[in-house]
Formats: structure tokens, sequence, C-alpha cells
């Protein structure tokens, strides 16, 4: 089906992937919002590779969620892949890190989490163009669009009782030490953040988890007795954030940004278009310049940080960082910061997209939090 295209707010996912499991469509099927992209190759009835800009849906990120990886061999598997310029599962498997099951068995998951990630989109966009897959290789997998669409069925379930028990990321957690010698393996480590304190997002950072897979567990231990919320944090502005401004009209906020645009302040452009994107999520001159003003925000950050990479170090003590009220995604990356790993390896092996990553970095340098060698 050439040219198929619309707005999720008009014509859901569902509806989309429904129509391409009747009429048996082969193509490639695009999804956007924001800055997130994803694409899904489909023949068929089959979804046969998916590829994301979100970086919790990497293989690598995957693989080490679910305990068949540590961040040190992927680091090792990132330098061969730069040096051989082979796939990432062929590097792994040739190595004898994982076996080519484990792999095939985590690009599957990597298909499902793709598509039911969006599958809970309220806004964005979508297109379907008759592009084929690319050639399948040795380890690719295929997931049935059927088996999706009844997931989304069950996950819509799950997730209201997740959020019966955890309705907020940033509650900590109360361990039960009487029941905890129940724990498996992947949920020992989740338990001891638990103890640290962490927050539901802090841990999802920490585990490398996508959404669905981490309120899973919690959930689940949280049946056993191993868990419960504890009180939620207050709800004050983390530092360095301003109060929410007052809301405008989507298109002076494009015109704003345009003018930063031409100014040469990039960031302000960006913050423009999100804003304006949060008052019309379908603006397409909203979703231009957001586009735009990230493509010029990358390319001032990027030879500041990566070219060459730099190696960050903090700058304060440990017992200050942890007064300061800072994002769950801003803990994760001063926890990085410990001077061994420069700011390329942190980019590949964080669950955070690249730009947020330089952007941080940007602001820990200013606040004089991180210094860099």
């Amino acid at each position: 089906m050439r040219g198929l295209m619309g707005h999720f707010a008009v014509m859901p996912l569902l509806e989309v992937l429904e129509l391409l499991l009747r009429r048996e469509l082969t193509g490639t099927l695009t999804c956007e919002r924001g800055t997130v992209r994803k694409t899904i190759y489909v023949e068929r009835g089959l979804a046969l590779g998916a590829a994301s800009n979100d970086p919790r849906e990497y293989l690598g990120q995957l693989l080490m969620n679910f305990g068949h990886l540590t961040e040190e061999q992927l680091t090792k598997a990132f330098s061969t892949q730069e040096e051989t310029h082979v796939r990432l599962g062929k590097v792994l498997t040739l190595a004898g890190v994982v076996t080519p099951e484990v792999v095939k068995q985590v690009l599957a998951l990597k298909i499902r989490e793709t598509l039911l990630d969006a599958l809970v989109w309220d806004s964005g966009v979508f297109q379907v163009d008759a592009a084929p897959p690319p050639p399948r290789e040795e380890l690719d997998a295929a997931v049935p669009l059927a088996e999706v669409i009844r997931e989304a069925d069950f996950r819509a379930t799950a997730w209201r009782a997740f959020r019966s028990v955890f309705p907020s990321g940033t509650l900590s957690l109360e361990v039960d030490e009487q029941k905890t010698a129940r724990a498996g393996e992947l949920e020992r480590r989740l338990v001891q953040l638990a103890r640290e304190r962490r927050t539901i997002d802090e841990i999802g950072l920490a585990l490398h988890a996508t959404d669905f897979h981490l309120y899973q567990r919690l959930y689940a231990l949280h049946r056993q007795g191993l868990l419960r919320p504890a009180r939620a944090e207050d709800a004050a502005p983390a530092a360095g954030t301003s109060p929410t401004p007052e809301p405008r009209v989507a298109s002076d906020l494009v015109k704003d940004g345009r003018a930063h645009l031409a100014a040469g302040r990039a960031a302000r452009a960006e913050e423009a278009a999100v804003r304006a994107l949060s008052q019309d999520p379908q603006d397409p001159l909203a979703r231009a310049l957001l586009a735009e003003a990230t493509e010029a925000l990358a390319a001032d950050l990027r030879p500041r940080f990566l070219d060459p990479p730099r190696t960050p170090s903090l700058k304060v003590r440990a017992q200050d960082l942890a007064l300061m009220r800072l994002p769950a995604a801003e803990k994760y990356l001063l926890s990085r910061c410990d001077g061994t790993r420069d700011l390329r390896q942190i980019v590949q092996l964080a669950p955070i997209p690249e730009l947020e990553i330089l952007k941080a970095m940007q602001k820990f340098v200013e606040g004089r939090i991180v210094s860099l060698a």
C-alpha cells in the first residue's frame, strides 16, 4: 500500500496493523512522535525487523536487560564492530558471548517491544510505503503481526494493574527482607537497587530495562510480597528547572523557534519546538522545527564532547551529589562519570538518547559538577 499515512489521533496504530495483517501487505511502516522514530519491516503478516532511535530498544540494551550480557562485554563488542563493520549480533555470537538462539530470541523481542511501545502512543504520525524489507540474514527473527495485536490487548490490562500499585516512576520502594530469598537472579539486582532507595525510574535506567518489563518485574515481586511502594518523593521540581510556562499557541512558538534557530540558538529552538508539539502534536511545522533544531544542536555538541571523545569525572563529592535534586537520567549519567569511560562509550552503553546525554554533559560542565579530560 504505497503512500498510506496519517495521525494516530485519527487512525490508531492498532488499526494500521490490523489493515496490514488483513491485506497481507509488504512494506515499511514508520512511526514518529517527537524525536522518537521507529521503523518496522513487514511482509505478508510478519514483522521481519525493527529499527528504533530509542536506546532502550537496541539489541545490546535488551541483552543486558535480560542478563545475557555485561557492560564490559558490550563495550568490547562495539569495539570489534567498529573495526569489522559486522552486525552486533554476529559479533557477539562469533565471540561466543551469546548463542545464535539467544540473539534470535532477543531480536524477536526487539520487534515486539518496538511495536508494542508505539501501540500506546496517543499522538504522532505514521507512514506505510511499499519499500521491501532489507535482505534477511541468518540471525534475523520474524514475528506474526497477529501475535503483537493479541499481546497489545493483554498489555493494556496489565498496565492498569501495574499503575494501580506503582502510579509513578518517582516512587521509591521498600523491601521485605524476610522474603527476599525468593528472588531469582534477574530480580536480585532490582531488589538491591530498591534497598538503595532508588526510584523506579532510576532502577529502570540501571537495569537498561524497557518500561513494560520493568513494571512487570516490579508487579510480580509486589505480588510475592517482596516489594511495596514507599512514600512518594516530594513533588518539588528538580534542581535547575523553572516553573512551567503559560501555554502558548503552537504557531507562535514555532515562529519564536525559527527566530532562535536563525540566531544560532539551537537549544532555545528545540525547547520552543517541544512546547509547540505539546500544544499540537500533529503540527507539521513544529515537527520540522524540532528536526532542524535537534540536528543543529547535535552538530554543535558532538565536536565538543565526542570528536575526540572526552572522559568525564566528578568534581563534587558523592555525598554532595546525593543532596542534589536531579532527574533520574542525570543521576544515572553522573554515576558513569568516574574517569574510566569516555563519552563515546557512555553513549553506546546508556539507555538514553545521544543528544540527551550531550545536553546533560553540557549542563554538568557548566555547573562545575563534571570535568572533562
